[in-house]
């Protein structure tokens, strides 16, 4: 992949524009090469970072279709949903992940999110529990599980966690 920072022709060129000039670039690569996945999942990449949901959602779905075993492709389709506020869609694309990877760090903490944000917070610290168990040195995930323990009025667990994230995070 071309990376454009050393590049002095594109040096002004702001993450955005380098974002819808790479989605371009990839859609020609498409054209080129239809049945590759990878193409088909960096250019999601490219338009869930510009904020085009729907066509994240739309290459995710073409790049699952062609590799239905890569967790990474449904954990991102899942982003796209939940920035969509389609929480249902954006768990099942999680539980998917999760039950191709069961070692998927980020599946469980996003899944943990989305059942937060629905409501589901007894389901979200248990997300976050399992995200945990994967990586007990990520900070975010202490974090994430402080807020739902919060909401829940499990104080004392939530400033336990709130603790853990402040040290890791330095």
């Amino acid at each position: 992949m071309y990376n454009w920072r050393g590049d002095p022709n594109l040096s002004a060129t702001g993450d955005r524009d380098y974002l819808a000039q790479l989605a371009l670039h990839l859609t020609d690569e498409i054209s080129q090469r239809p049945d590759d996945p990878t193409l088909r999942f960096r250019r999601g990449g490219a338009n869930l970072d510009l904020g085009r949901y729907e066509d994240a959602i739309s290459d995710y779905t073409a790049a699952a279709e062609l590799s239905p075993e890569d967790a990474t492709i449904f954990n991102n389709r899942g982003l796209a949903h939940r920035f969509l506020g389609r929480f249902a869609d954006a768990i099942q694309d999680y539980a998917r992940a999760i039950a191709i990877n069961p070692d998927y760090r980020d599946a469980y903490l996003n899944r943990g999110v989305a059942r937060a944000d629905i409501g589901d917070l007894e389901g979200a610290v248990s997300d976050f529990a399992a995200a945990i168990a994967l990586d007990p040195d990520f900070w975010f995930t202490y974090a994430q599980r402080g807020l739902a323990l919060w909401t829940l009025g499990r104080r004392a667990e939530a400033e336990s966690d709130y603790a853990k994230a402040a040290e890791l995070r330095g």
